[in-house]
């Protein structure tokens, strides 16, 4: 007799962003067939006994950056050790570039090089002659732009005409814009006075990017997009003056959507001191009062997502502090950082962290049901999650290509086991199995829902 499904899932927590249920899942081809309780093992050709594990959506990170050390191959490989199925990778125009031929190469990329479905975003390092191209390249299904409002000094910044003219394109035609929220002009002159000459240092970072130009952004972002109707996403928020306005907005019921990080939730700035230009982030990483903060946003729906904004980069912890590069791995301990940070200390329950890192990113992003979720016909991309599984992060045993971690010797307490792309093995007892080339190109925001929280 043919078997009904390929593939069931017993004894385990499945959970998703409306609940936790002892449940059995079953998988038919690529999608997720069946979910209750006492599924016939007979009917199954694979079943996996998942007792005291949960089950979870595959995770979906929806801020990577796979055009430094880690290649878009890489970023799906690493992102895979930490139980994540689907990427968002933003495709950077430089100055001088166009916008269209950026997206075309890395759309091509992902599907001859992924491991993992992804979907990607456009970003703009010269918006004068990037911001006309937005609407060839949403023909192309790729519908949420970046814009940057800091690096006036490298030449990246878009100033508020294009910014609201972007805007506007976007508004018209369904789109969203994404915006790096610190004012780029005022942070240029506090490097100059800070980070320059014999008193220069680490130490000293923080004070060259404060928290108040952060908020002065997304308040000018958010207004922005309100004349235009234009919803707006505010990537990697770190401080609680930023979370205080993405608040105030969302009550004022404007369509702003906001993510934090967990370098932003599990660090504070002593890491700069500690680790030096390694921990070089923008925004910074910020104190420990910003860091309750961010944890009250995500707990309380101020903040919908959490990603990782990994952008691998090589730096030599012992050059010159300004002449080092901004950014750091993160999408490899994403889930094991948030559920032991959130979920193991009581600041969430395990129902917002699949809200976080799994249905908040597909509604946003227009990928669910497809994506982000456990319910029949949805993709079979799943997670076995073990929460008794210790594990102490080291550079030995992380998978990027810069070779550090923010987190040497941080021991966590959960860990993922196996995870499955519509169907397929992708981590398999610990061990990423999947091969380049089986990847979909996800086309964002055809369907965007409100996220949940």
């Amino acid at each position: 007799m043919k078997n009904k499904y390929d593939l069931l899932f017993t004894g385990g927590m499945v959970v998703t962003g409306r609940g936790l249920q002892r449940a059995d899942v079953a998988v038919r081809g690529e999608e997720i067939a069946a979910v209750g309780r006492d599924l016939s093992r007979d009917a199954a050709a694979e079943v996996l006994d998942i007792t005291g594990k949960y089950l979870f959506p595959g995770i979906i990170d929806v801020h990577v950056h796979p055009v430094y050390a880690d290649s878009v191959e890489e970023c799906a490989r690493i992102a895979a050790y930490g139980g994540t199925t689907t990427l968002l990778h933003f495709a950077y125009a430089r100055t001088g570039e166009s916008l269209l031929q950026k997206v075309e190469e890395m759309l091509q990329d992902g599907l001859a090089h992924s491991l993992l479905d992804f979907g990607l975003h456009g970003g703009m390092f010269e918006a004068a002659r990037q911001v006309p191209e937005i609407p060839r390249v949403m023909e192309l299904g790729v519908r949420t732009f970046k814009f940057f409002l800091t690096y006036l000094k490298q030449g990246w910044y878009t100033d508020d005409y294009q910014l609201i003219k972007g805007m506007d394109i976007l508004a018209q035609r369904g789109g969203m814009a994404m915006v790096h929220c610190e004012n780029g002009g005022a942070i240029d002159y506090l490097e100059d006075k800070y980070l320059k000459g014999p008193d220069a240092s680490a130490s000293r970072f923080n004070r060259s990017r404060p928290a108040a130009l952060e908020e002065e952004a997304v308040f000018r972002v958010t207004r922005l997009a309100e004349v235009v109707d234009c919803p707006v996403y505010i990537v990697h928020v770190s401080s609680a003056r930023a979370a205080r306005l993405v608040r105030q907005a969302r009550a004022e019921g404007r369509r702003v959507f906001a993510e934090t990080c967990p370098q932003y939730l599990t660090l504070t700035e002593q890491i700069i001191e500690e680790r030096g230009a390694l921990a070089k982030i923008g925004p910074p990483i910020r104190t420990a009062k910003d860091r309750a903060a961010l944890w009250e946003g995500v707990r309380d729906g101020a903040i919908q997502v959490v990603a990782s904004d990994h952008a691998a980069k090589a730096k030599d912890p012992h050059g010159d502090f300004l002449d080092q590069g901004f950014g750091s791995p993160q999408i490899e301990t994403l889930l094991p950082l948030i559920y032991d940070g959130g979920v193991n200390r009581g600041r969430i329950s395990v129902v917002r962290l699949v809200q976080l890192l799994c249905e908040n990113p597909a509604r946003i992003f227009g990928l669910y049901p497809r994506k982000g979720t456990i319910a029949v016909g949805s993709d079979a991309d799943l997670v076995v999650f073990d929460p008794a599984r210790r594990f102490t992060i080291r550079a030995e045993n992380q998978h990027s290509g810069v070779g550090y971690t923010l987190y040497e010797g941080r021991e966590v307490l959960g860990w993922p086991e196996f995870s499955f792309q519509r169907g397929r093995r992708v981590l398999w007892q610990g061990e990423v199995v999947a091969e380049p080339g089986g990847a979909r190109f996800l086309p964002t925001l055809e369907s965007p829902t409100e996220p949940l929280g």
